[in-house]
């Protein structure tokens, strides 16, 4: 929540009441950080940190300083600035002035500035001219419309308005014409509570860089939020970074937290919460690289094992659906099948299968000792296909078979007579040992 003050130093509080105002808050400390390291003559002390709130002088903040902030932040989203750096050189390779020319045509601001100008390899003082005198503007026009930058956060026309009927962010932002009394108590549009803040603007330099971009909302004090966010900011993954690091991070995490998500490719933020249980989970997972991998299903789609994971992980859902993916695969994911597993079992409900799937898996180990691998692949399969058909009857039947043809006594067979869909895992561990370890692992790799 945004209020005016009188202070001596300050006019501006603004409190992290929600995940806008507490990623506004972070967006606009890193503005401030700016001004003062990049020696703006703005004095020292900018702003106030007051526990779960920020006070600051409304004054300090401009179109042009936050627009220089926005080159500074987002240096490798500007095209003009490539070309300043490329140009700044006395010598220029083939490969250089091809950039060059790609960039003065790399969006629609680049054209209009630039028009039909193009570079040769010796009017690059022309170039850097149009450069000076247009910074601001192509500035504010690739940050604007760019599909990773404001354009990802918040409605492209309400950059630098000031606070308006309906809030400036993507999936909070709608047309008043069309659904002004759709979205109101009792059809009547004055009912409608919005919340519009001039500082939203600052929200997108809250978020990771990444095409999944994180804000974490652990708004315990400002402190805490800005210290979490600043560890997976440059993060190319934050996704692994928060879910890997969780077991190092008493700092990073101790309490239940809300997670905001911006994709690329969705017009709205998701959100996560990781609670307790959760983490107890992730603090598990010892060999974390084993969910990072894409699943190749056709040459047009990959399955993101890592982020259907955790976002189960966080959800309370079981991931038998991905287990028995690999377990059909042709490459073998015995690794990562494992790994799998593990987690099921937590999300199941615990250990209490621990004894049993360990007995699983020394049966199935007899089993190959015993058996041609001919005959081990073939009752593989068909207990493959009598699980993933969910016909655990069959599978049962299959079981008993195996047991009978090999000799193997299977014990821990039984409880899954008793319960087949709450002792799943140990079918899953039986199925998995039955791999042949002497055949290399696919290690998680992504499938070529």
């Amino acid at each position: 929540m945004k209020s005016r003050i009188e202070n001596e130093n300050f006019d501006t509080r603004i409190e992290a009441t929600d995940w806008r105002y507490g990623a506004s808050i972070v967006g606009l400390i890193k503005y401030f950080d700016y001004l003062v390291g990049k020696g703006w003559d703005v004095g020292s002390n900018l702003y106030e940190i007051d526990h779960d709130a920020i006070l600051y002088n409304a004054k300090h903040i401009t179109e042009e300083r936050y627009l220089l902030f926005v080159e500074y932040y987002f240096e490798n989203a500007m095209h003009h600035k490539l070309v300043e750096e490329i140009l700044n050189s006395n010598e220029f390779t083939d490969e250089q002035i091809k950039a060059v020319n790609d960039k003065l045509k790399a969006n629609a601001i680049m054209k209009k500035v630039f028009g039909d100008i193009k570079f040769s390899g010796e009017n690059g003082n022309v170039i850097l001219q149009y450069i000076r005198e247009n910074r601001l503007l192509l500035i504010k026009e690739t940050y604007r419309t760019g599909k990773s930058l404001y354009a990802n956060f918040a409605n492209t026309k309400s950059l630098f308005n000031e606070s308006g009927s309906i809030c400036r962010l993507q999936n909070y932002n709608i047309d008043i014409g069309k659904k002004s009394k759709s979205i109101s108590y009792n059809w009547d549009f004055k009912t409608y509570k919005h919340e519009d803040e001039k500082e939203f603007d600052f929200i997108p330099f809250a978020f990771s860089k990444s095409y999944e971009a994180f804000f974490i909302n652990n708004n315990y004090s400002i402190k805490q939020l800005l210290n979490t966010n600043n560890k997976i900011s440059y993060s190319d993954n934050p996704r692994s970074t928060l879910f890997d690091e969780l077991k190092n991070s008493v700092d990073f995490i101790d309490f239940d937290v809300e997670v905001i998500i911006k994709n690329r490719s969705d017009e709205y933020f998701e959100t996560l919460y990781i609670r307790k249980d959760a983490i107890k989970i992730f603090n598990t997972i010892n060999n974390y690289k084993a969910i990072k991998m894409k699943y190749k299903v056709n040459d047009n789609y990959y399955i993101d094992f890592e982020k259907k994971i955790t976002t189960n992980i966080l959800n309370g859902i079981k991931i038998d659906d991905l287990i028995e993916i690999l377990l059909k695969s042709k490459m073998n994911y015995s690794y990562n099948i494992k790994t799998l597993i593990n987690i099921n079992t937590l999300i199941y409900g615990g250990d209490k299968m621990d004894k049993q799937m360990k007995s699983a898996y020394a049966s199935a180990k007899r089993v190959i000792k015993i058996m041609p691998e001919n005959k081990v692949n073939s009752y593989k399969q068909k207990l493959i296909s009598a699980i993933t058909f969910k016909d655990y009857e069959r599978f049962c039947e299959i079981l008993l078979q195996l047991s009978s043809y090999s000799g193997v006594v299977f014990d821990f067979a039984y409880d899954l007579f008793g319960d087949f869909d709450d002792n799943k895992n140990i079918a899953y561990t039986f199925i998995n040992a039955l791999n042949n370890e002497s055949i290399q692992d696919n290690g998680g790799k992504k499938d070529e």
